[in-house]
C-alpha cells in the first residue's frame, strides 16, 4: 500500500438544513439530536439486537438533516465501490421490497500530531521518529442506483464512478475549421492542403530567400486536410507555427488561422485561449460533433477543458493529436452525457481516487425492510480499523501529554464534582454567580468541546478576573438542559470552570473512549434480544439459556447495561429494551458515553454460511420464510468477500459522527483569543460569528505554522477588521491623491499633503486635472485608479470599481476573482459560484468572504513563483505587508497586531 497523506479535514455527511437566508451552523449536538430520532440502525445493537457496526440516517433524522447528497467524513481515497443499475428485490411475503446494494469505501489515514517546542514550527531532532497513525476506512452503504441517476433532474454521480462529460450539441458545431495552409512553393504558390490546429509535424531546411518558409518533411500527430501524397512537396510559413523542445518540430497552434473550406469542410465548437469568447481570445482547436470531453469544475460561460475522452476521425482530433488541443469552449453549446459503469460488481480503484473531506460521495439510495410499508431513503454510515487501536490510543495518549496548553480544547465535567447555579434575574458580567452559591451537583460526566461553549450566545458566558489584572480568568458558562442530576434527571445553570474539579483535555487523550471486545455471535444477541422482548416460550427459553447467558454477560452487553438500563424510568433489570436505547440516545450524557465505544466485532459484511445459518433454529417458525429472503439479502449485500482487502474477520468499530465531532469540533487552528488580540475593537459578537468560517478554511487550506497565523489574522484584521465589506472608494481630492496618486519610493507613499503635490512624481495626472469627475465618486474612481491592471480593462469597461476590493482581505481586481471562482468551484462542486458576474456575493455570506482571503493567501503571486503563505512562514511584518498592500500603508498597525497575537502563540515579536 502507498504512503497516505493523512487526515487534515474532517467533514460531516450531511449538510444541516438551514432557514433561508441563514448561515448554515454545524453544531455538536444537531447531528447527534438527529441520530437520536433515527428509526432504527442503531451503534452497536440494532433493534433487532443484532451487532449494528454503523449507523443509519433515514427518514428520522431527514428533519435535522439536508440528505439529498452524501459527503466524505474525511481526507481520504476511494478504494472500492458498488452501484446497482436498478435495486435488487426480496420477494417477501408481504410483497417486493427494493433494497440498495450500492457503497463506497475510502481508507483513510489518522496520525498523532508530534509535540513541537516553542516558537518552532517542526519537530526537533528528538521528536521525528515516525509519528503514530491510524488506518482507518468509512463506508456508504444503500447508495443510489444508476437507473435513478438517469431520471430527469437527477443529481450527477460522483466522477470516480461516472464522470460527466460533454458533447458538442449539433446545433452548435458551426465553427470551420482553422489552421495553416500548406504551399506547394512558398509565398503565395498553389494550396495543397490544410494541417489543423493541433497538428504536430517536422520541417526541413528553410527557403533561401524566405527563412521562414519551410518544407514539410512529416506530419507527427493529427493529419493534413486532405492527406499529402508524398512528404517532402510542400512548404509552411513558420511564422504562424509554435516551436516545440524538439528540433525542427513545430505545433500549429493559436496563431494559424487559415480557412480552406474546400479543403476541410468539418465544422465544430471553437477551443479558445482565455475562456474570455471576444475577438481578442485566441482560437487554439476545433472540438467536433461527436467530440466527448470532461471539463473542470465552474460556473462562467466559458469552462476549460480537463481531458478529451474520446474524438472523432476527423482532424484535429486524431488519436495521436488530441493532447495538443487545450483551452476553453462555450459551456452553453455543449450537452452532458454520463459514461454508464459496470453494475452490480465491487469495482476496486487502482490507482484509488483521492478526496477530500466535504467531498461528493454518492446520494442515498432506497431500501424497504419486510415490515415496512414503502421504501424509504436510507444511508448506512460505518468507520472501522483493521489495525491494532488499543495500542494506537495508547500512544496518542502517551504523545498528548506534552501538547501544549491550547490544544486541550475538551471541557470535562466530571460526575459529583462541580454543580449547576440556578440562574436568577440580574446574573450578568457585572453580578455574576458565585460558587459558594446554592446548587444542584452534577450527576454525569459529559465532555464539551469549548468551542461549543464559546458559541453560546453572550448572555450565556461571563469571564472574570480573580485577582488583579491580569490575574487567571473565570469562565462561567449558562448550560440548560444538557447536564443532569444524580436521578438523570435535567439541570440548567451556571457551570464554573474549576481547577481539579474541571479539566480541559486534547483530542489525541481520547477521553473517555472504551475499547471494547465482544465474543458473543449474532445467535447470542438474537437469543437475548427475543428473551428481552418476551417472545420465546418457556421450552425455548430453556434450550437457548446458555446463548442469552453469553449475551448478557459479555463485555458489550455488560457495558450497554451500565450506561442505559433504567433510562426510559424503568427498573434496572439487565434487559434493553427499544424504549430504553431512544432514551438513553435523547440524553447526551448516555449517548457520549455509548458514542465513545470502540467495539471489536466481525463485520456485517463478511458473508458467512454458518454464522447466519445459526439464526435459523431461533428465529420463529412464522418468520422463517422471511428470513429465508432476507438471509439472500445480507448474502447479496455483503462485499467483504468480492473486494479481499482485509485480512480479518474481526474489525474495531467507531460510532462515526462522535469520530467526526471529536476531530472537527474541537482542534481549532484560531482562537477566540488570537482574535482579540487581533482585533480588539472588535466585538466578542463579530469574532464568534467569524471563528467556526476561519477555522473551517484554516484546516482546509492547511494554515497551522504559528507564525504564519499571526501574519494571516494581523493582515485581515487591518484590512477588514474581520467585517465582510467592500472597499470604500469615497475620498477628498487630498486624500485620494494620497492614496492613489502618487508613484512610490521604497514603498513609501511620497504625497506631502502641504503643496498638495508628490515628492517623487505623479502616477495618476487626472487626479489633479479632472479632480470633480473623481472625488467623492466610488465608481468613477475606482474604474480610473484599477484601469488596465489586475485583469481588469480600460476605465471605461467598469470593472475597475465592479472588482473593487471585497471579503477580509480585500481581493481586489478581475484576476483575482476569477482565480477566486475557480479555486472555490473546484472545492466546493455542489455550490458552484459566478463571482465574475456576481461580484458582490463575496460580502453576501461570511463563508465565501472568509475563503476568499484564504484563497488569496494561498495563492503565487506573478513574477515571484511565492504565495503569501511562503512568505510568512519565516518572513517579517514588513514583507508580508508589501505583498498585500504593494506598499507599506498601514504597516505601524499590521506590525501592533501581528505583536499583539505572537504573544499570546509564543512566536517572537517584532521589534523594528
Amino acid at each position: 500500500m502507498t504512503e497516505q497523506q493523512k487526515i487534515t479535514n474532517w467533514s460531516y455527511p450531511f449538510k444541516p438544513r438551514t432557514a433561508p437566508g441563514a448561515e448554515p451552523t454545524e453544531d455538536v449536538w444537531l447531528y447527534q439530536q438527529a441520530l437520536a430520532n433515527a428509526l432504527g440502525g442503531h451503534y452497536p445493537l440494532g433493534t433487532n439486537g443484532l451487532w449494528h457496526g454503523g449507523v443509519h440516517f433515514d427518514q428520522g433524522t431527514a428533519g435535522l438533516l439536508d440528505q439529498s447528497s452524501v459527503y466524505c467524513i474525511a481526507d481520504g481515497e476511494v478504494i472500492a465501490y458498488r452501484i446497482d443499475e436498478r435495486y435488487p428485490v426480496s420477494e417477501y411475503e408481504s410483497g417486493p421490497k427494493p433494497y440498495s446494494t450500492g457503497f463506497v469505501l475510502v481508507r483513510h489515514r489518522l496520525e498523532v500530531p508530534q509535540p513541537t517546542p516553542a516558537n518552532a514550527s517542526q519537530p526537533t531532532a528528538a521528536t521525528s521518529s515516525p509519528a503514530p497513525s491510524l488506518t482507518l476506512f468509512s463506508l456508504y452503504m444503500h447508495l443510489l442506483d444508476w437507473d435513478h441517476y438517469g431520471l430527469e433532474g437527477a443529481p450527477n454521480p460522483p466522477s470516480f464512478i461516472s464522470e460527466t462529460l460533454y458533447t458538442v450539441k449539433p446545433a452548435k458545431a458551426t465553427d470551420p475549421t482553422l489552421g495553416l495552409r500548406v504551399r506547394a512553393t512558398p509565398g503565395n504558390g498553389p494550396v495543397t492542403a490544410l494541417l489543423p490546429k493541433g497538428t504536430r509535424v517536422e520541417v526541413g531546411d528553410a527557403h533561401p530567400g524566405s527563412p521562414k518558409w519551410r518544407r514539410l518533411l512529416n506530419v507527427i500527430e493529427g493529419a493534413a486536410l486532405p492527406s499529402l501524397a508524398a512528404c517532402g512537396s510542400g512548404w509552411v510559413f513558420t511564422g504562424e507555427m509554435e516551436s516545440t523542445p524538439a528540433p525542427n518540430v513545430f505545433l500549429v497552434g493559436e496563431h494559424a488561422n487559415d480557412h480552406e473550406p474546400n479543403l476541410a469542410p468539418q465544422r465544430g465548437l471553437n477551443v479558445r485561449k482565455t475562456g474570455r469568447g471576444n475577438a481578442s481570445d485566441a482560437k487554439t482547436g476545433l472540438l467536433p460533433e461527436g467530440t466527448r470531453v470532461s471539463l473542470e469544475p465552474g460556473t462562467t460561460p466559458y469552462r476549460k477543458i480537463k481531458a478529451i475522452i474520446e474524438g472523432t476521425a476527423l482532424p484535429p482530433l486524431a488519436d495521436n493529436s488530441v493532447r495538443n488541443i487545450h483551452g476553453y469552449v462555450h459551456f452553453d453549446s455543449l450537452q452532458a452525457t454520463q459514461a454508464t459503469p459496470i453494475c452490480g460488481v465491487v469495482h476496486l480503484l487502482d490507482p484509488t481516487y483521492p478526496i477530500k473531506a466535504g467531498e461528493l460521495i454518492g446520494h442515498p439510495g432506497h431500501y424497504q425492510n419486510h415490515n415496512d410499508g414503502a421504501p424509504q431513503s436510507l444511508l448506512h454510515l460505518e468507520l472501522f480499523s483493521c489495525d491494532d487501536v488499543p495500542a494506537f490510543i495508547a500512544q496518542s495518549r502517551a504523545l498528548a501529554s506534552a501538547l501544549p496548553a491550547e490544544q486541550k480544547t475538551q471541557l470535562k465535567i466530571h460526575k459529583g464534582a462541580s454543580k449547576l447555579i440556578p440562574h436568577r434575574e440580574g446574573i450578568d458580567a457585572n453580578h455574576p454567580p458565585s460558587i459558594t452559591d446554592a446548587g444542584t451537583t452534577i450527576g454525569v460526566d459529559l465532555i464539551i468541546p469549548i468551542s461549543t461553549l464559546e458559541r453560546l450566545p453572550p448572555s450565556h458566558k461571563i469571564s472574570l478576573n480573580t485577582a488583579t489584572n491580569p490575574g487567571p480568568v473565570t469562565h462561567w458558562w449558562r448550560l440548560d438542559n444538557i447536564l443532569a442530576d444524580n436521578d438523570g434527571n435535567p439541570i440548567s445553570g451556571w457551570l464554573a470552570e474549576q481547577d481539579l474539579i474541571t479539566t480541559r483535555h486534547s483530542p489525541w487523550e481520547w477521553e473517555g473512549f472504551e475499547c471494547v471486545e465482544d465474543n458473543a455471535c449474532n445467535a447470542d444477541h438474537l437469543a437475548c434480544h427475543l428473551d428481552t422482548k418476551n417472545l420465546l416460550q418457556e421450552s425455548e427459553q430453556s434450550r437457548l439459556q446458555s446463548q442469552i447467558t453469553t449475551a448478557d454477560e459479555g463485555k458489550l452487553k455488560t457495558r450497554l447495561y451500565e450506561i442505559i438500563d433504567g433510562t426510559d424510568g424503568s427498573a434496572r433489570d439487565n434487559k434493553l429494551s427499544i424504549t430504553e436505547i431512544q432514551a438513553a440516545l435523547r440524553k447526551r450524557s448516555n449517548l457520549q458515553a455509548i458514542s465513545r465505544l470502540i467495539c471489536n466485532y466481525e463485520s456485517e459484511w463478511l458473508w458467512c454460511d454458518d454464522k447466519w445459518s445459526s439464526l435459523d433454529s431461533i428465529v420463529g417458525e412464522e418468520t422463517q420464510a422471511n428470513w429465508m429472503i432476507e438471509k439472500s439479502r445480507i448474502k447479496r449485500l455483503s462485499y467483504w468477500e468480492e473486494a479481499n482487502l482485509f485480512k480479518s474477520r474481526t474489525t474495531w468499530h467507531f460510532h462515526p459522527i462522535e469520530t467526526i465531532v471529536q476531530r472537527i469540533e474541537i482542534e481549532a487552528i484560531i482562537t477566540l483569543a488570537m482574535l482579540r488580540a487581533a482585533n480588539p475593537s472588535g466585538s466578542n459578537e463579530l469574532h464568534e460569528e467569524i471563528l467556526p468560517f476561519l477555522n473551517k478554511y484554516a484546516r482546509i487550506y492547511n494554515l497551522i505554522s504559528s507564525k504564519e497565523i499571526a501574519h494571516f489574522l494581523s493582515q485581515i484584521s487591518h484590512e477588514s477588521h474581520l467585517k465582510t465589506v467592500s472597499e470604500n472608494l469615497v475620498f477628498s481630492p487630498k486624500n485620494m491623491r494620497k492614496t492613489f496618486g502618487c508613484k512610490q519610493h521604497f514603498g513609501q507613499i511620497t504625497y506631502n499633503a502641504d503643496t498638495d503635490e508628490c515628492n517623487f512624481g505623479r502616477l495618476r495626472e487626472k487626479l489633479w486635472t479632472e479632480e470633480s469627475t473623481y472625488s467623492f465618486n466610488a465608481e468613477n474612481l475606482g474604474n480610473y485608479v484599477y484601469a488596465n491592471r489586475m485583469g481588469n480593462g480600460d476605465e471605461s469597461s467598469g470593472e475597475g470599481y465592479k472588482y473593487r476590493g471585497r471579503g477580509i482581505i480585500q481581493i481586489t481586481g478581475k484576476d483575482a476573482y476569477e482565480n477566486f471562482q475557480r479555486i472555490h468551484n473546484q472545492n466546493n462542486p455542489d455550490d458552484t459560484v459566478n463571482f465574475i458576474d456576481n461580484p458582490d456575493l463575496i460580502i453576501s455570506s461570511k463563508s465565501y468572504a472568509v475563503e476568499s482571503a484564504f484563497v488569496y493567501w494561498f495563492t503565487k503571486k506573478n513574477g515571484s513563483g511565492r504565495s503569501l503563505s511562503d512568505v510568512a512562514k519565516s518572513g517579517t511584518v514588513s514583507e508580508v505587508t508589501q505583498i498585500v498592500n504593494g506598499g507599506q500603508n498601514g504597516y505601524a498597525d499590521r506590525k501592533t497586531r501581528f505583536n499583539a497575537i505572537a504573544k499570546i502563540i509564543n512566536v517572537p515579536q517584532e521589534l523594528s
